[in-house]
């Protein structure tokens, strides 16, 4: 479930942003694999071929066991013809590696497998018609025009897994994807879909890993979820990501140089994103190591980068290439000439201020959003406005930030925080939490009957239908009409397969029943959520009337 924290600008940016052509098929993405394992070790000269049997647009590795820093090099078939080979990074978070974007191929060759065991190839399809490259229009301030989730996945097929988790921004990292260089501005959406579906459905995170991506003709996109303008913590740059945002250039930028079109827009994109979470874009910033196995320095070091960096400053990697890499001090001063010549410090807020936090609804119907409002003052009652406000949920390690509002000129802020179970909330400025506030979220229930009249005694009526969020069983009450009112005959308790369910409820006597489909409640969600059906059970089914019947 995608589950967001928008504020308005984001909102408005979306709405700002043209939608391709409606005659265009919205992609369909699919996972599939091929497993390379005969339990033993291969020879490091040995060149693999790998037929994939269809085609693919994302390819990574994954094995149950390897050498510390194995140098693996791939490269992909395109329209019967082999592409150069390309280094593979392994990743610090998984047994494999990143994902290597390979548009139309259909078949892989591999080499420096020496040592790796349990070689699996994950590969991605990003199937559908290609769409017109996506237009974005920038409002007269804020940020450069950025094209949403909504347009790069339609179909909505990368959901996040969870909430976002927000840092904070006091640096960005640059990062290259491995992957041809002769791509077109329309499928530039695709890979980043097919880019979101590795690092959800190979790696298992929660959502894509970069916050930002830009290609090689200057369109950028919205990467992990959470807002464009908001904090969020990314899975980018191990042991930095909780400081950072990254942004990732579609293509290999080891032996060509990006783009000015990509350079300009990526200066656009920081002069706007740092200056907004009050960090300059030039000069230095020390930050403590979070450390990590790629990460250069050990845990709780004190770091000193510029505050526009390579991937490879504070990870073991060549990312983003050589020549990327050479492009940042122009970068660096690109964005030095867009950003704002003043970033203040921002108001002062005290510990004797006081925040406050309300819900307007505390029992919630999924998809139901918590929708919040508090208000920040001083002493003496006075609203301290342009703070920004940490909106946490309590975890069974204590309150984790989930997304941030601002406080307007009386000190109020607003937010809507989508759940898909109940929560404990509060708001958090610095060392000052709010009271929190409880909702308590019951799951939608949907269900429908195939048929509306069955056969007493010899035909069943079926349910089908489903839960969200996705439980392991329902309960179905069977309640018979009698005298007006429904008397109960039966409970059955129905297990679901993902969230979707189909009963089979016989039905004896005649007359009309009342199917009601409900959720009992569990450590997560509350009781709720309920769906009838109607079906009537006669003795004679006149004519062609009859239903299809559950056997």
């Amino acid at each position: 479930m995608v589950t967001v924290l928008r504020s308005a600008l984001t909102v408005a940016l979306t709405a700002a942003v043209a939608a391709p052509a409606a005659a265009a098929a919205a992609p369909r993405a699919h996972d599939f694999e091929r497993s390379l394992s005969d339990g033993k070790a291969r020879a490091a000269s040995a060149v693999t071929t790998v037929d994939a049997g269809r085609p693919f647009d994302v390819v990574g590795l994954r094995w149950t066991a390897a050498p510390d820093h194995p140098h693996v090099e791939l490269r992909v078939r395109v329209d019967g013809r082999w592409k150069r080979w390309v280094d593979v990074p392994a990743h610090h978070s998984a047994r494999g590696s990143d994902p290597v974007l390979a548009a139309g191929a259909d078949a892989v060759q591999l080499r420096g497998t020496r040592g790796i065991r349990g070689l699996r190839l994950r590969f991605v399809r990003v199937k559908g018609s290609e769409r017109a490259a996506p237009r974005a229009r920038a409002a007269q301030s804020g940020p450069p025009p950025i094209v949403p989730r909504a347009q790069w996945d339609p179909g909505n097929q990368c959901a996040p897994r969870d909430t976002p988790t927000m840092g904070s921004v006091q640096m960005a990292f640059v990062h290259h994807t491995v992957s041809a260089n002769d791509y077109a501005p329309e499928q530039s959406a695709q890979m980043v879909l097919g880019i979101c579906r590795f690092h959800r459905n190979s790696n298992g995170w929660d959502d894509v890993g970069y916050n930002f991506f830009v290609d090689k003709y200057g369109q950028l996109f919205e990467g992990r979820a959470g807002g464009i303008d908001q904090p969020v913590v990314g899975a980018q740059a191990q042991g930095w990501n909780s400081q950072s945002t990254g942004v990732a250039n579609l293509g290999t930028y080891e032996d060509v140089p990006q783009t000015d079109q990509a350079l300009d827009a990526m200066s656009r994109l920081l002069a706007w994103k740092l200056p907004l979470h009050g960090a300059p874009v030039t000069g230095t910033v020390t930050l403590a190591s979070g450390g990590g196995e790629t990460n250069r320095h050990p845990k709780g070091q004190a770091v000193t980068y510029e505050r526009i960096s390579g991937h490879r400053d504070g990870n073991a990697t060549a990312c983003p290439g050589e020549m990327l890499f050479g492009q940042l001090p122009r970068v660096r001063q690109m964005a030095a000439g867009r950003a704002p010549a003043v970033i203040g410090p921002g108001p002062a807020v005290g510990a004797a201020s006081k925040l406050t936090l309300g819900v307007q609804r505390s029992a919630l119907a999924f998809p139901e959003p918590a929708r919040l409002g508090g208000r920040l003052t001083d002493p003496g009652g006075v609203g301290i406005g342009g703070v920004q406000v940490r909106i946490q949920v309590l975890t069974a390690t204590g309150f984790k930030a989930v997304g941030a509002a601002g406080t307007d000129a009386e000190g109020n802020f607003t937010a809507e925080l989508p759940s898909t179970r109940n929560r404990t909330i509060r708001a958090l400025v610095g060392n000052i939490a709010s009271a929190p506030v409880k909702v308590a979220v019951a799951p939608q229930v949907v269900a429908t009957s195939r048929a509306t009249r069955v056969l007493a005694g010899r035909q069943r009526a079926v349910l089908l239908g489903s839960v969200r969020p996705a439980k392991a069983a329902v309960t179905v009450v069977v309640a018979r009409e009698v005298g007006g009112r429904y008397v109960r005959v039966a409970a059955l308790r129905v297990k679901t397969v993902r969230g979707r369910f189909r009963a089979v409820v016989p039905l004896t006597k005649p007359g009309l029943y009342r199917l009601r489909v409900t959720f009992r409640g569990d450590k997560l969600n509350v009781a709720g959520g309920q769906a009838d059906a109607y079906v009537r059970a006669v003795r004679k089914l006149n004519g062609a009337a009859a239903a299809p019947a559950g056997r």
